[in-house]
Parts: structure tokens; C-alpha cells; sequence
């Protein structure tokens, strides 16, 4: 999954980049393809908020992976407890 996230921000970031490289190679070349420029400015403004989704939600995910590791560890240690409870109870049940 890591490697996943990883290569998708990339892969997000470099179409960004390659965007507006385009947009500078148009505007120099063909400065009048207004139409053109204007579209790939939009798509550009709308890949750089898809990327401050994607941060977020890669946050929130990292996060909520945190919790998840945290609440299995506190539910295995419970498990624990239960079975060293269980050996007292039959310890117990044995001396009576």
C-alpha cells in the first residue's frame, strides 16, 4: 500500500509538472491559442486541488492505520488477560 500511495503522488506530480511545462512551451509558442491555454489552466488548477485531496486523504488514512495498529495491540493485550483470567479460574476451581 505504501508503495501504492507512493508512486501515486508521484505519478500526480508529474503530470502537474509536464502541464505546466506545456503551458509555458504553448504560451511562448502560440501566445493567440488562448481557447487552448485557458483549458489546460483549468486542468491544471483542478489537479493541484485533486493534490491537496489526496494529501489529505493519505493523512486521514495514515492516521486511521495508526489507530487500527493501536486498538489490535490493546485487543491483544485484553486476550491476553482473558486467558491468564481463565488458568486463575481453573487454579481456583482446582483447590476447591
Amino acid at each position: 500500500m505504501e508503495l501504492d500511495l507512493l508512486s501515486s503522488r508521484i505519478n500526480l506530480n508529474h503530470t502537474c509538472l509536464k502541464l505546466q511545462v506545456s503551458i509555458e512551451d504553448i504560451k511562448k509558442k502560440h501566445p493567440n491559442r488562448s481557447d487552448l491555454i485557458s483549458s489546460m489552466e483549468q486542468s491544471l488548477h483542478e489537479i493541484k486541488k485533486a493534490m491537496v485531496v489526496y494529501e489529505q486523504l493519505e493523512k486521514e488514512f495514515r492516521a486511521t492505520r495508526q489507530i487500527n495498529f493501536d486498538l489490535q495491540h490493546i485487543n491483544l493485550e485484553q486476550l491476553q488477560e482473558i486467558q491468564n483470567f481463565k488458568r486463575q479460574i481453573e487454579l481456583n476451581n482446582i483447590d476447591l
